[in-house]
């Protein structure tokens, strides 16, 4: 799993400094093990989570960083049925939350960026899933065994 949250993380940090290349608001990034700060006019912190199993210790990393914050785990099926299932829980972490669902092997787009509060606000009950899953297309699935298999190589 250590492997997979560096090459996760890593991943990550090329994907937001590339974003920043005509903006240049990056001031800082300060990498840690399983998680990095960007300071633009504010602090954004990225926790990287690569399968997502046990909502109490997300949720607990997540609430220790005030404003933006950001979940990143591998856009596979089971974590995004795990968005799905724990719906609620994420919906309360507030605006300034959000999760990237990654896949860099996809050959579509490789991230989907889910803001549980504002797509809470914006979808009614019955639509809010149907939605969800049709955003989730735009990114391939990708499985854990076919991630070890590319990171351990």
């Amino acid at each position: 799993m250590e492997k997979e949250v560096k090459f996760l993380k890593d991943w990550a940090v090329r994907y937001i400094k590339n974003k920043d290349i005509i903006t240049k608001k990056i001031i800082s990034l300060k990498e840690n093990d399983n998680d990095f700060v960007v300071t633009r006019e504010s602090e954004h912190k990225y926790v990287v989570v690569p399968y997502l199993k046990e909502i109490k210790e997300i949720i607990k990393e997540i609430k220790k960083f005030e404003h933006g914050k950001t979940l990143i785990c591998f856009h596979t099926k089971s974590n995004f049925n795990f968005l799905i299932e724990n719906w609620n829980e994420f919906v309360e972490l507030g605006r300034y939350f959000l999760v990237y669902f990654v896949n860099p092997f996809s050959k579509l787009d490789r991230v989907l960026s889910i803001c549980p509060y504002t797509h809470q606000l914006i979808s009614d009950e019955e639509s809010l899933k149907l939605g969800l899953n049709t955003m989730a297309e735009t990114v391939e699935f990708t499985t854990e065994e076919e991630i070890k298999k590319i990171v351990n190589s």
